[in-house]
């Protein structure tokens, strides 16, 4: 985007704001390659990474990665703070390509994702940014796809002057597991003055950091790293990243935003349903070798549809909890990953709700409906209706009280939100993505995992909620990881208890 006069005094930041903005100056200033900024959802990460950019001189030229559904509220942060006469180029990561040249292919010429894949393997790019900003950077934990290798070009040293962009990182769970943080190995590698390695396969990246750091990488029994609050692992990601001038994090706790309430929510299925259950989850496991069910499985793999629709069998169960909640005075959000069960749940609660003599007001928010997406969400948000029903995480507000979020100027309901999660989930961060929808700004939101009682469904959930847990240990969150371990592990014992009767 053009750069905007600067002719006003820029907006104040709030308190907490104020030390990683300067802690981002700082890492600068001394050298570093960049910074991990891994604060809570709602903290305002935005702005923090906006002001830490304005008050860097010598970056003149900006380019910020984000999710497709999140670049307006990037482009209006920008607006509003000011472009401190620097150039900005927000974009998401399936256009990254169109920032290459490559020295045989047209880029232009190709289907996206052929022309995105040869950017990615010899792409140089157009563009020399000074400072380089990935949002939500969790995107990166996998070194091999195309959107890591693209981001991975665009922050290469220049071949004639050696400089290489200011490479900003921001995320409130940026890895579940130290396997994961390939994509901060710069970070680490200038703390420990070691030669920073590249771009490394997941094995290669975890035989670096034995090598380098020690870390432990124990094995548990459930064949998941073992990080523990008090672990290892989880001391040495302290001591690197944000003891070492290159990162930092907080506690929800710690910047004076509310502690999330989790409950646990079953649900009995019949006998029938129940075999039907089952029999897509063993498919499902079968297919992908997995005892259990280890959080990382492609969103795309047609066993992990199969289980997502056999989740609809929990759906009238699901629709009336929503329905209660909203008698109670909330209004709901239910977090899903399946346009069939978007739909299924959204029907399926419009009548839980008139069948209670409430109003039947439900919206659907998916990527599908895109053009109406930011309208419906502005209903949900004046409580023109009282269940959202989505399947899009980054990017969209739905707390209690936001500023300008019902529209024409006006702020959303002081209603309380609840979260409902009750579709398969595919690892730690995803939910934590889904609880930050409601969850924010200093609003409090309730948030129910509802679950087939005495399913593998129960287990996997267990394994999920550990795998959050991790992931909230390693950015320094002990009480949060402590609390999700504890329903895991209440989830384990009820298993346990279920099948010895």
């Amino acid at each position: 985007m053009p750069a905007l006069p600067v002719e006003r005094e820029r907006p104040a930041l709030r308190d907490h704001q104020v030390q990683p903005v300067r802690l981002m100056a700082q890492a600068h200033a001394s050298g570093a390659p960049g910074f991990l900024l891994a604060y809570p959802t709602g903290s305002g990460k935005t702005a923090m990474l906006i002001n830490a950019t304005l008050d860097l001189p010598e970056v003149k030229t900006v380019v910020v990665v984000t999710k497709l559904d999140v670049v307006p509220a990037w482009r209006s942060a920008i607006s509003y703070f000011g472009s401190g006469g620097k150039r900005w180029v927000v974009i998401h990561p399936e256009q990254l390509w169109r920032l290459f040249d490559h020295p045989v292919q047209r880029l232009n010429w190709l289907p996206a994702d052929k022309a995105a894949g040869h950017a990615a393997e010899g792409g140089v790019p157009r563009v020399r940014f000074d400072a380089v900003i990935v949002d939500e950077s969790h995107m990166m934990v996998s070194p091999d796809s195309v959107r890591s290798r693209l981001i991975g070009r665009l922050v290469l040293p220049d071949r004639v002057t050696g400089s290489r962009p200011w490479f900003a990182r921001a995320s409130a769970s940026p890895f579940s597991s130290p396997e994961e943080t390939g994509y901060v190995s710069d970070l680490l590698a200038h703390v420990a003055e070691v030669p920073a390695p590249g771009r490394l396969s997941t094995a290669d990246h975890r035989t670096w950091l034995q090598e380098h750091f020690g870390f432990a990488l124990t094995a548990g029994q459930d064949g998941r790293w073992d990080h523990s609050v008090s672990g290892t692992d989880v001391k040495s990601i302290e001591s690197l990243l944000f003891s070492g001038a290159v990162g930092t994090t907080a506690t929800a706790e710690q910047i004076g935003l509310p502690t999330l309430t989790r409950e646990l929510r079953p649900v009995e299925l019949s006998p029938e349903d129940r075999d039907r259950y089952e029999a897509a989850w063993t498919q499902f496991r079968t297919l992908h070798g997995l005892e259990i069910g280890d959080g990382t499985v492609d969103d795309k793999s047609p066993a992990l549809r199969q289980v997502q629709k056999a989740s609809l069998l929990k759906a009238p169960k699901v629709a009336e909890i929503v329905a209660g909640l909203v008698e109670d005075g909330y209004q709901v959000v239910v977090p899903a990953w399946y346009l069939d069960n978007v739909s299924a749940l959204s029907r399926l609660t419009a009548a839980a709700l008139a069948a209670r003599g409430l109003p039947d007001r439900v919206v659907e928010i998916t990527g599908a409906s895109r053009g109406l997406r930011e309208m419906k969400r502005q209903a949900f948000q004046a409580g023109q209706a009282l269940v959202a029903v989505v399947n899009s995480l980054e990017g969209i507000n739905l707390h209690a009280g936001e500023r300008g979020g019902a529209g024409k100027g006006k702020d959303a309901t002081k209603t309380p939100r609840a979260c409902v999660i009750a579709d398969v989930l595919t690892g730690g961060k995803r939910s934590l993505q889904a609880e930050g929808r409601t969850q924010r700004d200093g609003e409090r939101s309730l948030t129910l995992y509802v679950y087939a009682e005495g399913t593998t469904e129960q287990r996997w959930l267990a394994r999920m909620l550990r795998a959050t847990a991790g992931t909230q240990a390693l950015v320094q969150s002990p009480a949060e990881a402590q609390a999700l371990q504890d329903l895991a592990d209440q989830l384990s014992v009820q298993q346990e208890e279920a099948e010895h009767q």
